[in-house]
């Protein structure tokens, strides 16, 4: 006999709370569980988020939703399963190539579709993957993109210059010198930096899941990673320390950069620190946009790196990159052709 359970609450949370009522009374994974069959590629999407919002990091999960609404769906989402072929893939890739602004996002949006139909493969609703193994457009097109988003040592150097503020100049340092992502940026505590070691234990990263909401995490890929300062910003960190602990008194064991309220600072707050101090050292393209974002300051630590003759390896674990093929792949591109006559110099005798 079936048993009815109300449930008060938004359709997408009933459909949660029946996910979780179905997974407890059965020992099998999602495929098991008595799901309503889906017919289409929008169908399959909406359980898909349902199903892993639990189990995805916030900002994963965002991304896949923003991919599949605003790239996916109006080309596929009416499309019932068994007509998502990889013919229609491949023509739907080639399509979104063209009108692409870059390559990231074709590449992100691929992924995003592939996990969707994954899902549809493990619940049992489609044989196979047809967007495995894609073939997608080549990255030639797109690589004076990156390098328009990293700054060489003179404009660094301008642009620390230009800090208007101790707090302004440690948090971009820390983002442009040691390779600190945003978030890690924004979860650094003071009870992780070791002044007399030139030393910043990351092991953090805070994702904004909404306007006042924040979600503190490890750091990508779970891996927390301790990374070098220079000795002039591991001096300058001691001056902020001083200023915000000793003279102000915030919390000793608190951000280093905190928000308005002694807690993490806005998702925004670092991008816009960084854009005022562009414009104030003048680093505007020619249309009068800056020429770095906050992201883009991670590239400038190591592709600066590289360009120094830092060993691959070496500047992999200071960025916190899972293998060196992941460095070399992001960054080998932006190194200068000058280089390879440094590598075979060591021939000469």
């Amino acid at each position: 006999m079936t048993r009815m359970v109300s449930h008060p609450g938004p359709v997408a949370e009933a459909r949660l709370a029946r996910h979780r009522l179905l997974a407890a009374g059965r020992r099998g994974g999602p495929a098991d569980l008595d799901f309503r069959p889906v017919t289409t590629l929008r169908e399959l999407a909406v359980e898909y988020l349902s199903a892993r919002e639990l189990v995805l990091a916030p900002n994963t999960l965002a991304n896949i939703e923003t991919d599949y609404r605003l790239r996916i769906d109006p080309s596929l989402g009416n499309l019932a399963l068994a007509e998502i072929t990889r013919e229609r893939i491949e023509v739907f890739v080639g399509d979104l190539a063209r009108c692409a602004s870059r390559r990231r996002m074709v590449v992100a949006t691929i992924a995003s579709l592939r996990a969707i139909l994954a899902a549809g493969v493990e619940w049992g609703r489609i044989p196979s993957n047809p967007a495995s193994r894609l073939r997608l457009p080549a990255a030639e097109h797109h690589r004076h993109q990156a390098v328009e988003r990293v700054l060489d040592r003179d404009q660094l150097r301008r642009l620390i210059t230009a800090c208007a503020t101790t707090r302004i100049e440690t948090m971009i340092r820390a983002a442009a010198e040691s390779g600190l992502r945003r978030g890690e940026v924004i979860g650094l505590r003071w009870e992780d930096v070791d002044l007399p070691g030139r030393r910043l234990h990351v092991r953090r990263n805070v994702t904004q899941v909404s306007a006042a909401g924040k979600v503190e995490r490890t750091t990508k890929g779970r891996r927390a990673r301790r990374v070098a300062v220079s000795t002039s910003l591991a001096a300058r960190l001691g001056d902020w320390y001083a200023e915000s602990v000793i003279e102000v008194g915030a919390a000793a064991t608190g951000p280093v950069w905190p928000g308005r309220w002694g807690g993490p600072m806005d998702a925004g707050s670092p991008g816009q620190a960084l854009a005022r101090t562009l414009r104030r050292a003048g680093l505007l393209d020619a249309s009068g946009r800056e020429l770095v974002t906050f992201h883009g300051l991670r590239h400038t630590a190591g592709s600066t790196m590289l360009a120094a003759g830092v060993p691959l390896i070496v500047v992999s674990r200071q960025l916190g990159h899972a293998t060196p093929h992941v460095t070399a792949q992001v960054y080998a591109h932006l190194l200068s052709d000058s280089q390879l006559d440094d590598a075979v110099r060591v021939f000469d005798v």
